[in-house]
C-alpha cells in the first residue's frame, strides 16, 4: 500500500531505469511475441464466435492474455513494453476482447449460479474468486472500518462479486448501479439466490443517479465508463455531500494491457491519497481519492 502524488507522468527515458536490474530491451524482445501472437489469435474470433464458446473455453482463451498481464516486469518496464509502437497498435483489440470476455463470462457465471442448488460453493469454485477475495480484503483493510458504511458501486455487473464478498464477510450494505437493464435483472436474481436481497440492492442506472441515493462511499468499477463523466457527477454530489470516500479501480504496469488506465484528466478536481498495488494474480490497482474542487 502506497501513498502517492498522482501527477501526470513524463515520457519514459533512460533515467527512469537507473538502478533497474532488468535488461529492458531483452525483456521487450521476450514479451513482444507473446502479445502479438495473442492479438493475432483474438482477431480470428468474431463477437458471435466468442458468444458461442463455453465458459471453460472462453476462460481458457482469456488465460493466455492473463499470463501476459502478470509477467513480472514492474510498472516502469510494463509501461515501456506497452508503449512499443507495434504493441501499442494492438492494444485496442486486446482491450476490447478483455471487456467482451468479462461481459460474457459474468453472464455464464450468473446462469450457472442460478442453476446451482449450492450457489455459494459454486461461486467459490470460480477460478477468479480468490482474486476478488484479495482485492476486497485489501480495500477493506485500507478503509480501516466497516461501520456505518453506505456503499454505492458504479458498474456492478451481472455478478457483483465485490458487493457479495463485502456483504458476506464484512457486513457492508450496498447498492449496485448498472446501465444495462438485462444485466440488472440477472444480477437481482443472483443476489436473491445467494440470500443477500436485504443487504444488496441493484438499481438500473448510472452515475447520474448518485444524487438520489444515500451513500458515504462510492466505488467505481475498473470497466465503468466514461470515467471523466463519472467523476464529474461524483464531484457535483460531493460539493454538497462533503464527507464521503471515493474509490476507483484501475490498471498499472503490464496489467494495463487489459484496459486503459484511469487518466489524470479523468479525475480533475480529485487528489489521490492512497494507492493499493495489486499482489499475486489480482488485476486491479485500488485508488482512494479526495475531492478538492
Amino acid at each position: 500500500m502506497h501513498d502517492i502524488n498522482y501527477t501526470h507522468k513524463h515520457e519514459l527515458d533512460e533515467h527512469d531505469f537507473l538502478g533497474c536490474c532488468k535488461d529492458c530491451q531483452t525483456s521487450l524482445e521476450i514479451i513482444k511475441p507473446h502479445i502479438m501472437a495473442f492479438a493475432k489469435r483474438i482477431k480470428s474470433y468474431s463477437q458471435e464466435m466468442l458468444l458461442a464458446l463455453s465458459s471453460e473455453d472462453i476462460y481458457r482463451l482469456y488465460q493466455l492474455l492473463d499470463d501476459v498481464a502478470h509477467m513480472e516486469t514492474g510498472i516502469h518496464l510494463g509501461e515501456l513494453i506497452l508503449g512499443e509502437p507495434d504493441i501499442r497498435r494492438e492494444l485496442p483489440v486486446i482491450r476490447s476482447y478483455y471487456t467482451t470476455f468479462f461481459s460474457i463470462h459474468e453472464v455464464h457465471l450468473a446462469e450457472e449460479l442460478l442453476k446451482s442448488e449450492t450457489p455459494w460453493e459454486h461461486l467459490k469454485s470460480f477460478p477468479l474468486y480468490p482474486r476478488y477475495e484479495a482485492l476486497v480484503r485489501n480495500q477493506i483493510e485500507a478503509m480501516h472500518t466497516t461501520q456505518d458504511i453506505k456503499l454505492v458501486f458504479i458498474g456492478s455487473g451481472a455478478v457483483p462479486i465485490s458487493l457479495i464478498l463485502m456483504s458476506r464477510f464484512y457486513g457492508i450494505r450496498s447498492v449496485g448501479l448498472d446501465s444495462s437493464f438485462e444485466t440488472v435483472e440477472l444480477s437481482k436474481k443472483v443476489i436473491q439466490h445467494l440470500g443477500l436481497g436485504k443487504e444488496i440492492e441493484i438499481i438500473h442506472g448510472d452515475d447520474s443517479h448518485l444524487k438520489e441515493l444515500d451513500w458515504n462511499v462510492v466505488l467505481v468499477a475498473a470497466l465503468a465508463e466514461p470515467k471523466a463523466g463519472i467523476f464529474q457527477n461524483i464531484s457535483e454530489v460531493l460539493k454538497v455531500r462533503r464527507h464521503a470516500t471515493v474509490i476507483f479501480r484501475t490498471y498499472t504496469g503490464m496489467r494495463a494491457i487489459l484496459y486503459e488506465p484511469v487518466q489524470q484528466s479523468d479525475i480533475e478536481g480529485f487528489k489521490i491519497v492512497k494507492e493499493i498495488l495489486p499482489t499475486g494474480l489480482v488485476n486491479n490497482t485500488t485508488v482512494f481519492a479526495e475531492f478538492i474542487e
